[in-house]
This record gives C-alpha cells, structure tokens and sequence, in this order.
C-alpha cells in the first residue's frame, strides 16, 4: 500500500492494509460525519466520548482517505485505483501505485492550485486523525492515511514553497513510537527503529524498510530479541564457541594457514603486513588453488583492505587461518574490484570532474597493469594479517587506521548485503539497506573503516560490488537535477543525511574531540558500561599519535580513564548538559560524562563545542538563570505523593506571599526528572534547552 515511495520500482515485500470499507461519497469533506450519522446537524458529536459504535469505524476511515483524495483531485479521481483486489480471496487492499498519475504533471498541479488543497487538507486530515486516533482508526489505516498526508504535504512544499506545519502535522508525518514497534514486530532492531524516529525521518521511512525482502544465510539465526532500543547485541560474538564459515555451508575444505613468523617480523620492524594471493595452477581435482605470501606494504603497489563484522564468520580466535574456498573468493573480487574495466573511476560533479576521473583513470589502469603481470592481488584483512601474540598484536592494531587511508579500495563483506542482487536495485535502495539492514553499520570498528576509506569504500552484493561512498553523491546529483521521483525526494534526502551525518561531517572533523565524539553519539552504542581495553584500541582511530592512546590504557579503572580522555580534549559539546547518565560529582567535572553509552533513549550529542576549564565546561548556547534555594518549588512532588504536594505547595506559597501575587519574576517553578534536594545555604543555576 506504500508503492509511492517505490516508484517507478515495485516494493520488494509491498506492505498489505486491508481495507473493506465503501468509497467516498463525492459530497462536502466537512459535512462527512453528519451525513452519516455519528455527528449532529449541528457538527456536535452524537454519541458520548470515546462510544461511536463500530458500524461507524469504517466510515471514519473511508473519510480520512478516500476523502482527502477526494478533496486533491475532485470529479478527476478514480477512487477504484487507490484499492487492489485479492488473488485469492474477497479481500481488497489500498494501494498508491496509480499515486504518481495524478501528482507527475506539475504545471496542472500549479493551473488547479493543488498546494492548496493539499496543505488544506492535510491540516484538517491530521487534527481528525488526533481526534479519533487508535481508538476508531486500525494502526495499519492509520498508516496508509499518515503516508498519503506525507506525499501530498512534501509535494506542496517542493513546489509551491515551504509550508508552515500545525502541530498535529508535526505530530503525524513523522516516525511515531508505534511505527518502531510495528518495525520491531517483524524482526527489525530496536535500535533500527529508535534510529528512524530520533533521526527526525518521515513516516516514509519506517514504510519503506518494511517493504525490503530481509535475506539472511541460512546459517544466520541471529535474532535481535536482546537487542535494546539503545543497543544492539546480535552481532556481539562469543569467543568460547565461534565458528568460522566456508562460503558454503556444506564445504569441508581445509583451512589455509598463513606465515605468522613472517607477520612478526615484518610488524616488529616497523611495517605492515599484506596477503599477496597468486593463481597456483590446478589441485589434483582440477580445482584452481592459490599460492599465498606474506609480504611487507611498499609504496605504489595497490591493494585491498576487507571490512567485516566477526559475527559473519570471518573471523577465527584460533589462529591465522581461513577455508581455502573463503581465499579463493577473496582472491577473486579483489582481482575484480582492483582491475576490472567496470571499476574504473568517473566523477561527474563539479567543475574539475573530467580532470579528477583522467587522473583516477590513469593510476587505475597503471595499478592494474602492475597485477597484471603475474595474476597476483594484494590485500589485507584482520583475520589473517592480526596476529594473536598479544605485543606484536597490538602493534598491528596500531596500525589498522592506516591500513585503510593507504589501500586502494576497501571492500565490506556483509552477510545480509551478499545476498542482495545490485543491479536489480535502486540507488536509493542500496543506500538504505546499507544504512539499516546491515550488520557492518552497526558496529563502531568496521564504521571507522569505512571513514578511512573515505570514497573508496565498495560493498560487495550477490553480483558485484558498489561504490557505496559515492552513491549519496549520485542522488544529490540527481535531485539537484530535478531526475529523482518526486514521492522519493523526501526519503531519499533523509538517507543521503543520515550517510553525509557518518561519511562526510565526521571524516572532515579536525579536532580530537569531533574524531572521538561524533562516531561514539552517532554510531552504534557500546555494550559496556565503562572504557574497557578494547574500546580503548578501537578508539586508536581518533587519534593519529598512539601515545594518546597509551597515556589512557596505562590508568586504571574506568573512572579514572574517562577523566585521563577528558583532560586530553579541550572541548566538548554544549548538549552533553542534558544527557541522561551517571556524572562526576567533583568541581569542575559535574558536567562529564561517566558512561559513554545511551541510556533510555537514543539521545545526540548537540549544540556548538564548549571549553573545557578548570571550573567546568564553558557554555555560551543556552540560557541560564540563577536564584536563591528559598523560591525554588519541584512539582515533582506532587508525582511522588499528591497529598503531601499540595501541602508543601500550599506551604511554600504562603511562606513567599504568593497568594495574590502580580509579578513572579523571582520565583522558580520547576520539575526536576530525578529528586534533588536544595540546600538553604546554595546558590543554583537552571540551563535550559529552549
């Protein structure tokens, strides 16, 4: 029933609201109610609140729907294009697949004035849906009546202007609580869900993802029951019973083990470690086998760095070993990706777009002719080019930031994406699916390496792999151009914001805090509650000298590391004053931070960066007022006992004569979200986000 947003595609699971009600009658939108029958001559209401008999329910939703098309687009609409019948059954469904038919043409948009009525519409629309909400309205109609209001109100403001929203608006077109829940119903993560909803999208959004055909390997029964709407643990991997995958489940192929003597040497002086993979003739069954060595990184040879989440199988925690068929494989998309003609670089914006692809296309081609002389790939991947000797290990884990700014593609295996066929999709399709189906967006290390890899960073699908860094730019590309469906911009510019908010802002962050700061806010949450060493280790990434990175790892405890980070930065942003979570209680230090992790909600870093000092972090976005403990009263009593709030209401209000009181300048009401005590012989400050 969400086609639109599809359009001119076909959705992949299309989403099925029944719906077996009658078709508008053709009259008055306001006179509706009265006409039949759960309203008064006199637009009173004729039965009591919250008692409109269920005969009247479907009426109700006919008047949302079929009425607010009715009211778009007059005597023109076919109301029986908006209904698809059942195959099988009696049943019919909504449909908006014959949406684009009466919203294409924007000069007759323009000549009937359609903004109009649109923006009209859509206010009385959502202020009814408020009225008569879930109780008269199935969720799922709901749904439908929500999205067409999202259409019809996004056109108007692309093409008559931006239109000012009502609050019940606002209050509908976007992600709602009961959206994430339906999303959760089928299998998403709450984290997935939460991130629509806080990320500010449209009620399009949360549609769209449940119209993808979610795809896993038949080996993955990984669930997100665990899973939080602050965190996610399905990816989480337990050391103790891990099991490294063959690309097929039913291979037994041995594992191939990789020179860790010669991954010692080469990082104990100094450099880093590559895999050089090599054709090797065929195996006694005619099967191709590969020559394997390990070789030091050298300037001007080209290579590819793999991305992967461990929960994929990718991994061993045994040793430096993968299934010769997960070799062969790697062996063949990097051969693909670093000299196959359909890899070549192109850039099309800009001024100096022909200029760049010449000079890409030249170190492309002189890259490729380099491997061509002997068949043979360069690449790098943890599994194989970590090894597990805890001090040579950590000199390689120094260095992984480096691995992926110098390689000359990187590539993400992704289990849910390899089972997803490129050239079939969209763009648009791509970037989502990415942006929420997969497993490597989840997870702080792999994002880090994609920011290393800046424009370079290639998903692999069931038939090829993707520039998937760059794809953001081709649909901005196209929107500026006026060549993006016009029910798809609005989708469309949320998921190319969310990928500029992860690829662009935080990989042009310059100071140490944004390096640190903007993928820990934005990103996946931990799943500990305090710096551990191995987040310690990830974190290596936002800083380009390790001896920031070892001044913490030599303190102890998780306190003490989180107040060695803190005097390492000398800013900070101004919104961590309203995040929820345990805090420093000492001078100085009451507005950091003890746990870098969300807490109840999904909450943001914001506002522009404060100064760290010695007395606190200097602000200058919010305002603040200061007053006496005396003519401070919390209403929170009230919640915590009603009787002994009044009272102490009562009592406070005498004590200040109040009671007829003109002016309360000098008075601070408040509610505070925790209990807090003033003490009579303080000064306090209120900071407010307004």
């Amino acid at each position: 029933m969400a086609e639109h947003v599809f359009f001119p595609d076909e959705p992949p699971k299309p989403l099925q609201i029944e719906y077996n009600g009658s078709l508008y009658d053709g009259g008055d939108w306001d006179q509706f109610p009265t006409r039949c029958g759960w309203k008064l001559e006199t637009g009173a209401e004729k039965f009591p609140p919250r008692q409109i008999p269920r005969s009247f329910h479907s009426e109700i939703e006919c008047w949302l729907y079929f009425g607010m098309l009715h009211c778009m687009f007059g005597d023109q609409l076919d109301q029986s294009e908006f209904l698809l019948p059942s195959e099988e059954d009696p049943r019919q469904y909504i449909t908006t697949k014959h949406l684009d038919k009466y919203v294409s043409n924007g000069k007759e948009w323009k000549k009937r004035k359609l903004g109009e009525r649109a923006v009209d519409i859509v206010k009385k629309v959502c202020e009814q849906l408020s009225g008569y909400g879930p109780l008269y309205v199935r969720y799922d109609m709901a749904l439908a009546i929500r999205l067409l209001c999202y259409a019809l109100w996004n056109i108007a403001d692309k093409r008559d202007g931006p239109q000012t929203q009502t609050p019940y608006v606002r209050s509908w077109l976007f992600t709602s609580e009961s959206d994430c829940r339906r999303m959760v119903a089928e299998g998403w993560c709450p984290l997935e869900a939460a991130k629509c909803r806080v990320a500010g999208g449209g009620v399009d959004t949360p549609a769209y993802l449940l119209q993808l055909m979610r795809v896993k390997a038949e080996w993955n029964t990984i669930t997100h029951e665990r899973c939080k709407k602050t965190e996610c643990v399905a990816n989480n991997v337990d050391e103790s019973d891990y099991v490294t995958r063959h690309v097929q489940e039913d291979c037994i192929c041995s594992h191939l083990q990789f020179n860790v003597e010669q991954l010692h040497t080469i990082l104990l002086d100094g450099g880093v470690p590559l895999l050089m993979l090599t054709p090797d003739g065929e195996d006694e069954l005619g099967n191709q086998s590969i020559k394997t060595e390990i070789v030091r990184k050298r300037m001007g040879r080209q290579y590819l760095a793999i991305s992967h989440v461990w929960s994929d199988g990718l991994g061993n925690t045994e040793g430096n070993s993968l299934p010769i068929c997960q070799i062969k494989l790697l062996y063949e998309e990097a051969r693909r990706v670093l000299t196959g003609s359909e890899y070549v670089p192109r850039y099309e914006g800009g001024p100096f777009g022909p200029l760049h692809t010449g000079v890409a296309r030249l170190a492309h081609f002189a890259g490729s002719q380099t491997l061509r002389r002997d068949d043979s790939v360069l690449l790098w991947i943890d599994t194989l080019c970590i090894p597990h000797q805890p001090d040579v290990r950590s000199l390689a884990i120094q260095r992984i930031r480096k691995v992926y700014v110098d390689a000359y593609r990187t590539m993400i295996l992704d289990s849910e994406m390899r089972h997803i066929n490129a050239s079939s999709r969209s763009h648009l399709e791509l970037l989502l699916r990415v942006l929420h189906c997969s497993g490597w967006m989840r997870r702080l290390w792999t994002l880090q390496e994609g920011l290393a890899a800046k424009s370079r960073l290639y998903m692999l699908f069931s038939d090829k792999a993707v520039n998937i860094a760059t794809i953001a730019d081709e649909l901005l590309t196209k929107l500026d151009r006026g060549k993006m469906p016009v029910m798809q911009e609005r989708i469309a510019t949320f998921a190319m914001g969310v990928w500029f908010t992860f690829f662009k802002h935080t990989i042009d962050s310059t100071s140490k805090f944004e390096r640190f700061v903007n993928l820990v806010a934005i990103a996946s949450p931990f799943g500990k509650n305090d710096i551990t060493r191995d987040q310690l280790i990830r974190w290596n990434w936002f800083n380009r000298e390790f001896s920031i990175l070892k001044e913490i790892l030599e303190v102890k405890g998780s306190d003490e590391r989180m107040r060695k980070f803190y005097s390492l930065i000398d800013i900070f942003p101004q919104g961590v004053l309203f995040q929820p979570g345990p805090r420093f209680e000492d001078y100085g230090m009451r507005w950091a931070m003890k746990v870098c992790q969300y807490t109840e909600e999904i909450q943001y870093l914001s506002g522009d960066p404060g100064k760290i000092t010695p007395r606190g972090l200097q602000i200058t976005l919010y305002l603040s007022w200061i007053f006496a403990p005396r003519i401070v009263f919390d209403l929170r009593l009230f919640d915590l006992d009603p009787r002994q709030g009044q009272l102490a209401w009562e009592q406070w209000v005498k004590e200040h004569n109040l009671e007829e009181a003109t002016n309360l300048s000098n008075v601070c009401v408040l509610k505070t979200k925790s209990p807090l005590v003033f003490e009579p012989d303080r000064t306090y400050r209120v900071i407010a986000d307004v």
